[in-house]
């Protein structure tokens, strides 16, 4: 069965520290990153992890997990 889900979706609870914009999170093949759409730097979600709310970790349960 091939996953169709979205790839992108806004953070809104997170914003960027450069500029102050909600930030973006794009679900790659291995890992999920937080990019901001204004000055485009990317974030590691460890940094933001403290700031997920309830929309974020909803979709968070639709990124495949590895279990090695």
């Amino acid at each position: 069965m091939l996953f169709r889900g979205k790839r992108t979706w806004q953070a809104a609870a997170m914003r960027c520290d450069k500029c102050g914009r909600k930030l973006d999170a794009h679900r790659g093949c291995r890992e999920v990153s937080l990019r901001c759409p204004s000055c485009g730097k990317v974030f590691d979600l460890g940094k933001y992890a403290g700031k997920m709310d309830q929309a974020f970790e909803e979709e968070m349960a639709f990124v495949p997990m590895d279990r090695i």
